[in-house]
């Protein structure tokens, strides 16, 4: 084990998303999982169920003590350039109205309700210059290969976003995984106290650890700010 600068250079910039963390350990869950059980990838456990779930052995340094453990890997340190949102839809296609059978009656689809109902959602956008950028301690060698899998970032991929040219993994002198000039860099429980250095923090409640939305994986923690 040993500290570590990761960079995911970013195709064009945009990442689909409410906030600038996205972090790298959920990431590298997510593809260790899609190598390892793509049956549990493609369909997880539903949300409230505690079975079934898998604990990844990603190549990081465990930290934490008890069930507020965490892997030692900061939340994306680059800030964004500007975030906007934009809008997706979904509407029946009028070239499959041949398809439909009414067996010689009058009818019609309802696109007010139900299975075919139209939307028009709002989807926030985050634009990035150059990469995102994490630290993090672990095993150099076992990190490039989790990341050489990893093709995007963020939500909505197959609507083009969030798309990673190329990932860099290198050594770096310092273990910036937890705070860096005397700043939180990720999500820490707040009961275990600040890292060295930090005098202040703002709390909330979120996830130590992947998957960071269920229940199970959050806490009241102290949070990193985001960066302008």
């Amino acid at each position: 084990m040993q500290p570590l600068r990761i960079r995911a250079y970013l195709l064009d910039g945009r990442i689909a998303g409410t906030e600038p963390f996205f972090p790298l350990d959920s990431i590298l869950a997510a593809e260790w999982i899609r190598r390892n059980h793509p049956e549990n990838y493609y369909e997880p456990p539903p949300p409230g169920t505690k079975e079934g779930w898998i604990e990844v052995p990603l190549p990081l340094e465990r930290r934490g003590r008890g069930d507020k453990w965490y892997w030692a890997c900061s939340f994306n340190m680059t800030p964004p350039v500007t975030e906007y949102v934009t809008y997706w839809h979904r509407r029946f296609d009028d070239h499959m109205e041949r398809y439909i059978d009414f067996k010689s009656r009058r009818g019609k689809v309802d696109e007010s309700s139900g299975r075919l109902k139209a939307y028009r959602m709002p989807l926030n956008i985050l634009l990035f210059a150059g990469a995102l950028e994490w630290y993090a301690v672990g095993n150099l060698g076992e990190v490039q290969e989790l990341c050489r899998g990893i093709v995007s970032v963020g939500k909505k991929s197959a609507q083009g976003y969030g798309f990673v040219d190329c990932w860099e993994v290198v050594p770096w002198p310092e273990d910036w995984s937890e705070s860096w000039n005397g700043r939180i860099t990720r999500a820490l429980p707040a009961e275990q106290g600040l890292p060295p250095g930090v005098k202040v923090a703002n709390m909330r409640q979120y996830g130590i650890r992947p998957p960071y939305w269920r229940r199970e994986s959050q806490a009241i923690v102290f949070m990193p700010e985001v960066r302008e």
